[in-house]
């Protein structure tokens, strides 16, 4: 089921407010601080929490440690993530889709630190979380690590080494991924092999470890994997923290149409970003309808004071933001250029 509605009061760095997503991509944009990284794990928690089926665990222990476990407030306090004011208070986050929801009360006072008021969401396929650092490098021993010892990553990492850790698919949904995986596969220049706990490049000229492999390069090859293992699959939904780091342009634009080739195969994602490229080209497919079958809308987070609450802003294309950093920052890096250029000796005479 996709994500039609979030809302969410008193919760982070937001007072109240209420997102309507797109069934196809959802660009978050905005500078450090206005929210952007914490409306996608308010989504992705409680979700991943529901496709935890026959748990013995109360749904409200399960919810509370998910939670605390991927925003990783200090002590597993959930008052932390209230939005911060004088005495006593609570923070809501509700999620709905076509046929159910999720609402949450985050209280910071009692013994009961997370009320899961509604729960009615049903799963048909998984959620995954790519953080920003990318986990492909970092898989070998990681699960046992996590499960044994205290790490200073939060679980969006360990999830996104569960759903690596999978068996490759056969038969019929083998195939339907494969038409995804071979555009990728020809960036990478081989394919992508978990043997003996770490992944490996298998290339024509023999195999590298992922350990040897540019970053950027890993972060692609991460992603086609889960795809080839049926991690990420139709009617799944992706979450990706700033897909962008450490990515060449030539690969964000590659980054761009794996997005695109997902949303057309169903599946919804929430992306994070502060790139000009990934941003404005998705842009551009929107403004001219290039895409028509994987709708488009671009989420532009701000403060209008320094500590102030987020806001949100809401559009189908970067232009219609009232509020937008990545072309505000380029038109004042444009502004520096000319003033340059203007300032430049013999430029009177030139201009003469």
């Amino acid at each position: 089921m996709k994500v039609q509605h979030l809302h969410m009061k008193q919760f982070s760095a937001f007072e109240d407010v209420e997102l309507a997503f797109s069934p196809g991509i959802n660009i978050f944009l905005g500078t450090n601080a206005t929210g952007k990284s914490h409306t996608m794990k308010a989504l992705y928690s409680p979700i991943k929490t529901l496709e935890q089926e026959g748990s013995v665990i109360p749904l409200d222990l399960r919810m509370h440690e998910k939670l605390a476990n991927v925003f990783r407030p200090d002590d597993a306090y959930m008052g932390r993530l209230v939005h911060r004011r004088k005495g006593q208070g609570k923070g809501l986050i509700t999620i709905r889709g076509a046929t159910g929801d999720i609402a949450l009360v985050l209280h910071t006072r009692g013994k009961q630190q997370v009320e899961v008021k509604s729960a009615t969401w049903k799963t048909e396929a998984p959620s995954i979380f790519l953080p920003t650092r990318e986990v492909l490098a970092m898989f070998e021993g990681f699960i046992p690590a996590y499960q044994e010892r205290k790490l200073s990553f939060d679980e969006t990492y360990y999830d996104a080494c569960i759903a690596l850790s999978q068996a490759a698919l056969r038969g019929p949904r083998s195939e339907e991924a494969k038409a995804l995986i071979e555009p990728i596969e020809a960036a990478l220049g081989g394919k992508v092999s978990l043997q003996g706990g770490r992944f490996y490049l298998l290339r024509k000229d023999g195999s590298m470890e992922a350990h040897l492999v540019a970053e950027g390069l890993r972060k692609i090859a991460c992603l086609a994997h889960m795809v080839s293992n049926g991690s990420l699959t139709t009617n799944g939904i992706l979450f990706w923290d700033e897909p962008e780091a450490n990515l060449n342009p030539q690969l964000v634009s590659l980054v761009v149409d794996i997005l695109l080739e997902l949303g057309k195969r169903g599946v919804q994602i929430f992306v994070t970003t502060h790139d000009y490229l990934l941003s404005h080209k998705l842009s551009l497919l929107s403004e001219y309808r290039k895409q028509p079958d994987v709708p488009i809308r671009f989420f532009a987070f701000y403060r209008k004071e320094a500590h102030g609450p987020a806001l949100v802003d809401a559009g189908d294309t970067m232009a219609e933001l009232p509020t937008n950093p990545i072309l505000d920052e380029f038109s004042r890096h444009y502004d520096f250029e000319r003033k340059l250029f203007d300032e430049a000796p013999g430029q009177e005479g030139s201009a003469a």
